[in-house]
């Protein structure tokens, strides 16, 4: 009699390909057993090897020791084949060797001819085995595991480490699990130096991405759509040692940041158009106390990327690089520079002074991206004038270098909070309607004495740099800005304004350098 018939809904393992229930039977297999080495093994993991991330150290160590007992056999038709063979009693014959012996028909015809041949014609000749009097033997049909196989690898390196092994973090179970195993037993030794493990790429829901759940973006769209420099950027701006989520809209923010360091380089590059680094070149000593300061912002960038791009930290390269561009190339250097390169004369040398910093700066920020965006980095280079080889791939990274004149840099700190101040009350006050541009603005400020001492310093030319008509300064006790609308007039080649001009509606300065290309 049936009392009662209920469902209960419960998890069950599916093939992951398939999505199908999985059907668990117990079949004969090949073993390794891995107890001896273990010792050897968590050794390995724990004080031979470095891991990134560190985590990985501790996940490896637990698996390792865990495990039992490798099953190396697979029932598949491909792959490569298990050299066992089996007597007529059944008794398989696991002997060197033979081994050895088939190993030499692999290196001469390829695995292949194990299922070329028949057991007879594969075994050494004149084979006999007290399990099979009548000299009948017959072929194992398992093929090897692929963790195996591609655990072996390290073989093609002739005993030396490799630096790095780099994949997904799904091979703590797979290639760096096997390789250790496989290379702990035949060389003693971790096949590593270091583990580098990535996180996998989810879609904007936070879901793996799939080909039969239709969210996946392609790579290859992408790069034909937006370039594959900017999926790049991308990839160099996320921590990739998490899983990670991709969608257009975080692809646009990779574009911004593309777009801002491309159009710096364009700017560089048109700047430097008549600069020939073998004749105008002006030397680092000889520069003017701020394109030194640029300089040794420069050098110091490129001491942190390289200790970046050593510890495989990108995410960090850009986060250093970016400020630098946006900040104190783009808003800075180049933006009041432009009275210097625009207005004076070719072969002024200041002007070859700036032009020789932004040449040095430019170069040195192709060498350190290109491992991020290395098809742009080409065609820039390709440009710069003068360059000592076809492409900037045949170029040396950066070194790091020690820097001298840190009084400049710390000076130019102090000058900063200055900065910092005039541009923001230059802000309110064109958010009043007060001025329409920067270059209208009258400043009447007070500055502490380290301020002052930095400014003398660094022989900063206030109205010249700060971009404002003029500027009243007093020393006190902290830093105080008024901005007002100057009376000044225009110069109508410079544009800046100056105390008068000529009938020509030209400054004095933009009135001196026509003259002398007159002469």
């Amino acid at each position: 009699v049936l009392l009662r018939h209920t469902k209960v809904k419960h998890q069950y393992p599916h093939d992951w390909r398939t999505r199908k229930p999985i059907i668990f039977r117990a079949t004969p297999q090949w073993f390794a057993s891995i107890e001896k080495l273990k010792p050897q093994l968590l050794n390995e993991i724990e004080n031979n090897v470095e891991w990134k991330p560190k985590w990985g150290e501790v996940r490896l160590y637990n698996m390792i020791r865990d495990r039992e007992d490798w099953c190396i056999s697979r029932q598949r038709v491909w792959g490569v084949p298990i050299p066992v063979f089996y007597c007529e009693n059944g008794e398989a014959v696991i002997d060197p060797k033979v081994i050895l012996h088939i190993a030499d028909l692999f290196e001469k015809h390829g695995s292949n001819i194990w299922y070329e041949k028949d057991a007879k014609d594969l075994l050494p000749k004149g084979y006999t085995n007290p399990n099979s009097p009548n000299g009948i033997f017959v072929k194992e049909e398992d093929t090897m595991d692929v963790w195996f196989d591609s655990g072996t690898s390290f073989l093609t390196l002739g005993g030396k480490q490799s630096d790095v092994y780099l994949e997904g973090s799904d091979q703590y179970r797979g290639w760096f699990n096997s390789s250790l195993i496989n290379s702990v037993a035949y060389q003693d030794k971790a096949p590593y130096k270091k583990v580098i493990s990535h996180g996998f790429i989810l879609d904007p829901k936070g879901q793996k991405m799939s080909k039969s759940l239709g969210n996946v973006i392609d790579p290859n769209k992408v790069s034909n759509q937006i370039g594959a420099d900017v999926l790049r950027v991308w990839v160099a701006s996320v921590n990739y040692e998490s899983d990670v989520v991709l969608s257009d809209d975080i692809l646009k923010q990779a574009s911004e940041t593309y777009r801002k360091i491309r159009n710096t380089f364009r700017f560089m590059l048109g700047n430097i158009s008549d600069f020939d680094p073998k004749i105008n070149h002006v030397g680092f000593s000889m520069r003017g106390k701020l394109n030194r300061v640029m300089t040794l912002k420069a050098i110091n960038l490129t001491n942190e990327v390289i200790d970046s791009y050593e510890q495989y930290n990108f995410e960090k390269i850009l986060r250093l690089i970016m400020p630098f561009i946006i900040n104190d190339i783009s808003a800075f250097y180049l933006d009041y520079t432009k009275d210097i390169l625009y207005i004076l004369d070719e072969n002024d040398f200041e002007r070859r002074s700036v032009q020789s910093t932004i040449y040095d700066i430019l170069l040195r920020l192709l060498k350190l991206l290109t491992p991020i965006i290395p098809h742009t980095a080409s065609e820039v280079y390709k440009y710069i004038p003068h360059r000592d080889f076809e492409d900037i791939y045949l170029e040396d990274m950066p070194t790091k270098q020690k820097v001298e004149f840190e009084e400049y840099l710390e000076a130019f700190s102090k000058f900063e909070v200055l900065r910092d101040e005039v541009l923001k009350e230059i802000e309110v006050a064109r958010a009043d309607k007060l001025l329409s541009k920067t270059l209208e603005a009258k400043l009447d400020v007070t500055i502490t004495k380290e301020i002052d001492e930095a400014i003398k310093l660094l022989e900063i030319d206030l109205i010249q740099v700060l971009m404002v008509a003029d500027i009243n300064v007093e020393v006190g006790h902290e830093v105080v800005v008024k901005v007002t609308k100057s009376n000044h007039v225009t110069c109508s080649r410079c544009w800046n304004l100056v105390p008068e001009i000529n009938e020509d509606e030209l400054c004095s300065r933009c009135a001196s350098i026509l003259a002398k290309r007159m002469k």
